[in-house]
């Protein structure tokens, strides 16, 4: 009996703020990735005729910006850890060509990033190297293998001058 009446209740959508601290929970986002998986939740609950269907756009996005600023002034939303862990998770990886684009398409700050991004310089070789030996891990004898091998590292996101070097035999010291 009570089954059936449990059923027929509409589902209420969890609060925006209270979506955002979820989401949050899970992982660090920047404030243009938070912002953009909530104005895709808000649509979300629209389309099921929520209490947020009558709200407007341009209000929506206004309590968007609204739980946004309160999580920074409190600390909980951050581009600067969101850049820090992306670029640790990534740098094993990838090169600073790829991580770089992942972070300017986050909406990290350039300032941020240039700073980020000069610390990973200084290992470039050896982390191009680490995945090419986990990879592969004996040079190329022919010409077919060599330019596989260069593709493999370029599409990593490493320049041309690293992979030449990778592909090329030359090992870190």
């Amino acid at each position: 009996m009570s089954e059936s009446s449990d059923n027929k209740k509409v589902k209420q959508s969890p609060s925006l703020k209270a979506r955002a601290l979820r989401l949050l929970s899970l992982r660090e986002y920047s404030r243009k990735g938070l912002a953009a998986k909530l104005a895709e939740s808000e649509a979300r609950w629209s389309k099921l005729g929520g209490e947020q269907a009558e709200h407007t756009p341009e209000s929506r996005n206004s309590q968007i910006e609204a739980v946004l600023d309160d999580f920074e002034a409190r600390g909980w939303l951050s581009d600067e850890r969101f850049a820090e862990a992306l670029v640790r998770r990534r740098s094993e990886r990838y090169g600073m060509r790829k991580i770089a684009d992942e972070l300017e398409r986050a909406g990290v700050d350039s300032k941020q990033s240039a700073k980020l991004l000069g610390a990973l310089k200084e290992t470039e070789f050896q982390r191009a190297f680490d995945l090419w030996t986990r990879k592969y891990g004996v040079r190329a004898q022919d010409q077919k293998e060599k330019a596989r091998q260069y593709r493999f590292l370029a599409s990593k996101g490493f320049g041309s001058e690293v992979v030449a070097k990778v592909v090329g035999g030359q090992t870190p010291d």
